[in-house]
């Protein structure tokens, strides 16, 4: 039992250099920067994605659905994606990089937030709790394709068709919560009272360009 936890620990911290999982920390950050201006509202959003991410990662990388996102047509869509996130973070890690020069210079930062509401309609609630969760499902699909150590895979895979459950759950959630150590580190940074605007900025901004260099680069 200790062996498997050692084994699903180890795995769990290589596989969180996962080029979805440094995404997953861009989208942290525009929901979280979202929910604040607008709603006020953090937590719920927010758990529901990482939950979402880890439970969609575990049913991407074991099981039947891994053959689903091995297959060439998803793989092809898959790089495509990949790219377009990639712009994407990339366009967003400049424009938080300007924000943080701008801030050093002492000017304001560029629009104003909007006044926050005390609440969001039932409507809007579900609006944003389902598309955090459908981000979420599909980044833990992308990353799928990124196992840099596939032997927790392959061992978990094995022990599953083989119905022993009892040898391959204890391994299961060490395993995703360890490789989640990128998303971890970033809510506990955003978590911090007084955080100075100009160091959420910069630390956004290397978020952003690491992602987007994970993103473009590793799948080009």
């Amino acid at each position: 039992m200790n062996d498997l936890f050692l084994i699903a620990s180890g795995a769990g911290l290589r596989d969180g250099l996962n080029p979805c999982i440094f995404m997953a920390c861009a989208f942290f950050i525009i929901q979280g920067l979202w929910l604040n201006t607008v709603t006020g509202q953090l937590l719920g959003p927010r758990l529901g994605f990482v939950m979402a991410y880890a439970l969609g990662t575990l049913i991407f990388n074991f099981g039947p659905a891994q053959i689903f996102t091995l297959q060439n047509n998803f793989i092809s869509i898959a790089k495509i994606l990949y790219f377009i996130l990639g712009a994407a973070a990339f366009v967003t890690g400049v424009v938080f990089f300007k924000d943080w020069i701008l801030n050093g210079y002492g000017q304001t930062l560029a629009g104003k937030p909007a006044e926050k509401t005390k609440t969001l309609s039932l409507a809007g609630r579900l609006s944003v709790n389902l598309a955090s969760i459908a981000i979420a499902v599909g980044l833990s699909s992308l990353s799928s394709l990124w196992p840099i150590n596939n032997y927790i895979v392959i061992l978990g895979n094995e022990a599953i068709a083989k119905g022993q459950w009892q040898r391959v759950m204890p391994m299961l959630l060490p395993y995703i919560i360890v490789s989640m150590w990128a998303l971890w580190i970033l809510w506990a940074f955003l978590s911090i009272k007084n955080l100075r605007p100009s160091l959420l900025k910069i630390v956004c901004a290397a978020v952003f360009f690491t992602a987007s260099s994970c993103m473009i680069l590793i799948f080009k």
